[in-house]
C-alpha cells in the first residue's frame, strides 16, 4: 500500500508550512460551534446558499459539478506566534493537536458526538478495531470506503435518467451509477463496497436507496478523522442517502440500517459541500505493500 495518511487537513497545511506558496487551504475542522473558522465556513455556506439554485429542463435541481469544503485564509489554522495547526488553534476553539505534533498527540482521543448506536454485545469489538488502525481498518489495506463512509461525492455528473457521483481520495477513485428511471434494484449483481444503487426524486431531493453492501468497509470515519473508527457493519447493511441542492451548496444526509449490528436506524452526520471550479484527477493506485512494516498503532 502506498501510504498516505486519511487526515487531508495535515496534508494542507504541510504544504502551506513547506512551501508558503498557497495562500488559501481547504476547512477540516471537528464541528466546535465556537471555531471562529469554522464562522467563516458556515458564512461561506450561507452565502453559497443564497444563489440561484439552476435546474435542469425537466425542473429538477441541476447537481452537475465539483463539490467541495469552502477554501478559507491560512490564518484560520494559525496561532498569534504564528503555529500552524490541523483545524485551528485552540485559541480559536479548535481541538486538533498543532501541525508537528508528536504521534501520541496527534491520536489523542477525540469524542465522537454521533456514534452508532450499537448493539451492547458489539461494543467490545467496536474498540478492539478502532484501537489499531493499521490492522483493522479497511482505509489501510487500500479496501475503498463504500457507502456511507465515502460521504458526500465529489464530483456529480447528471442526466435525465442516470447519476453519476464521483469520488477520489488516497484510496484512489470510485464512481457509482445511480439510475433514475424508476427501475428496481438489480437482483444478479453481488455485494461490493459501494452496493447496488436506484435514485428517485422527492420535491428538490435525490434519494438514493442502496442494498447490495457487503462487509469489507466501515460506516465512518473516527471523531475529527484522527482515529479509526472501528464503525464495522456486517453485509445487512442498508443505506439511503438524500442529495440535496440550494444555491450552489449541495447537502449530503444518509441513513444507515443493519439489524445485524445496530439497535435502530443511524442518522449519520450531515454534510454540506460548496460548488467548486476543480475538476477530480487521477490518484495513484493504492497498493498494499507497507501495512506489515508498520508497528506502531495508529
Amino acid at each position: 500500500m502506498n501510504f498516505r495518511p486519511r487526515n487531508f487537513g495535515i496534508a494542507a497545511a504541510a504544504i502551506v508550512v513547506s512551501c508558503m506558496a498557497p495562500t488559501r487551504i481547504s476547512a477540516q475542522f471537528a464541528g466546535q460551534s465556537n471555531n471562529p473558522a469554522r464562522a467563516a465556513q458556515q458564512a461561506a455556506i450561507k452565502a453559497a446558499a443564497e444563489k440561484p439554485t439552476p435546474r435542469l429542463s425537466n425542473g429538477h435541481p441541476d447537481l452537475n459539478g465539483s463539490w467541495g469544503t469552502p477554501e478559507l485564509p491560512v490564518s484560520a489554522h494559525q496561532d498569534a506566534n504564528g503555529n500552524f495547526y490541523i483545524d485551528a488553534p485552540p485559541e480559536k476553539g479548535g481541538t486538533a493537536p498543532i501541525l508537528d505534533a508528536t504521534l501520541d498527540q496527534q491520536l489523542e482521543h477525540l469524542v465522537d458526538r454521533n456514534p452508532p448506536p450499537y448493539k451492547p454485545e458489539l461494543l467490545a469489538k467496536v474498540k478492539e478495531f478502532a484501537s489499531d488502525k493499521v490492522k483493522y481498518d479497511p482505509g489501510f489495506h487500500c479496501v475503498p470506503p463504500g457507502t456511507p463512509r465515502a460521504g458526500a461525492p465529489q464530483q456529480i455528473v447528471q442526466t435525465p435518467d442516470l447519476t453519476v457521483l464521483l469520488y477520489t481520495g488516497e484510496y484512489g477513485e470510485s464512481s457509482r451509477m445511480v439510475p433514475t428511471d424508476g427501475r428496481p434494484h438489480r437482483t444478479d449483481v453481488d455485494p461490493s463496497y459501494f452496493g447496488d444503487s436506484i435514485g428517485r426524486w422527492e420535491g428538490d431531493t435525490l434519494v438514493v436507496d442502496v442494498t447490495h453492501l457487503n462487509d469489507d468497509t466501515w460506516l465512518a470515519n473516527g471523531a475529527g478523522n484522527q482515529t479509526g473508527s472501528g464503525y464495522f457493519h456486517s453485509d445487512a447493511l442498508h443505506v439511503i442517502e438524500r442529495l440535496t441542492r440550494k444555491g450552489d451548496t449541495l447537502r449530503w444526509e444518509a441513513t444507515a440500517e443493519d439489524p445485524n449490528v445496530l439497535t435502530k436506524p443511524w442518522t449519520v452526520t450531515p454534510q454540506t459541500r460548496v460548488l467548486t471550479d476543480t475538476m477530480i484527477y487521477e490518484e495513484p493506485v493504492c497498493e498494499e505493500r507497507e501495512s506489515h512494516h508498520i508497528v506502531n498503532k495508529y
